[in-house]
């Protein structure tokens, strides 16, 4: 979370001419609820659950998907993610997105945590962004150096 997925997701998109969407503002607007309002109501599972279930709708319908960072820690998630190739993680230093994050009350996982909380649960996820990425991409810098990275990168590869 924090990193920068929908700015370069949409920057990408329309530099590009692909169509996108934001998960998290297509779950809300097709649950009509917050993503604090759902996490409050079913959970942490039972969001994940519906994040996997709009996941599967919006790669039908979307070239570019920026999702949530948590998206990884359901497991129908990421095995389905594993299927597509251009998986990017965008990833940038704690510092950066604790200032990012901080009293965002959008950010369920975020709220009232500390900066080492928050290093722990990136920590905790690692190892699965390293197991679907396809690029992991440093978010530090510009939209336009960001951008300039990756279709480099997908130029070369």
């Amino acid at each position: 979370m924090g990193t920068g997925k929908s700015t370069i997701g949409e920057y990408l998109s329309l530099e590009e001419q692909l169509s996108f969407i934001d998960l998290d503002i297509y779950i809300e607007i097709r649950e009509n609820k917050t993503i604090p309002d759902i996490f409050k109501e079913v959970g942490e599972i039972g969001f994940r659950e519906l994040e996997y279930k709009y996941l599967s709708e919006c790669t039908q319908k979307y070239d570019v998907i920026a999702t949530g960072g948590g998206i990884i820690e359901y497991s129908k998630s990421l095995n389905y993610l594993k299927q597509y190739k251009y998986i990017f993680w965008l990833d940038c230093d704690i510092d950066i997105i604790f200032k990012r994050v901080l009293n965002d009350k959008h950010r369920p996982n975020a709220i009232d945590k500390s900066k080492k909380q928050l290093n722990n649960l990136y920590l905790s996820r690692i190892s699965r962004y390293n197991e679907i990425a396809f690029m992991k991409v440093n978010s530090d810098k510009t939209i336009k150096e960001i951008y300039n990275d990756i279709i480099n990168y997908l130029s070369c590869g």
